[in-house]
């Protein structure tokens, strides 16, 4: 009878510590997407709306861009990529918020500094991101991340989209 005790507890042991050595995968995202069609008509509207407005020419879907996004979104962090997704430039743009936020709200965000732009003394923005004209396609993705936005903000809807090619050149204009 000690001896089937002591097996058990021996058993338990080594599966309790298996269990902690094994790696944990973290699922920060609960909910990810690149978007139904209906979603990329949505993205595409409200891009191409500004740029129109500006003499852009329309931007395109790129699924591989969108593929990107979607990678970077996933993880939940609240920053640029600096290039972690691909040796190739790509502008990117971010935003979140917690409760609703759909996608021409996520976009006209971008487009807030918009008033800061002065062409005498050009900065770049997320403004000058959406309307430079060299930049052909867009993807975009949405996650669903919690605390994304501090320890206690609960459910944030994360956007991320990479513009190819990147905009924002220093000593070129929008």
């Amino acid at each position: 009878m000690l001896f089937a005790h002591l097996l058990s507890f021996l058993s338990l042991s080594v599966l309790f510590s298996a269990a902690h050595a094994l790696p944990t995968v973290p699922i920060p995202s609960l909910l990810s997407t690149r978007g139904t069609p209906a979603e990329i008509s949505t993205f595409l509207f409200a891009h191409n709306s500004i740029r129109s407005a500006h003499n852009a020419s329309d931007l395109t879907w790129s699924p591989d861009l969108a593929e990107k996004a979607e990678l970077w979104a996933d993880n939940c962090l609240f920053q640029r990529t600096e290039g972690l997704l691909s040796d190739a430039p790509y502008g990117e743009l971010h935003a979140a918020a917690t409760g609703p936020f759909p996608i021409p709200t996520a976009i006209s965000q971008f487009t807030q500094d918009q008033a800061e732009y002065d062409p005498a003394q050009p900065t770049y923005t997320h403004w000058t991101q959406i309307v430079w004209k060299a930049t052909t396609q867009v993807g975009c993705a949405r996650s669903q991340c919690v605390n994304l936005l501090g320890p206690t903000t609960g459910v944030a809807t994360y956007y991320v989209c990479l513009y190819d090619p990147a905009g924002n050149i220093i000593g070129q204009a929008p």
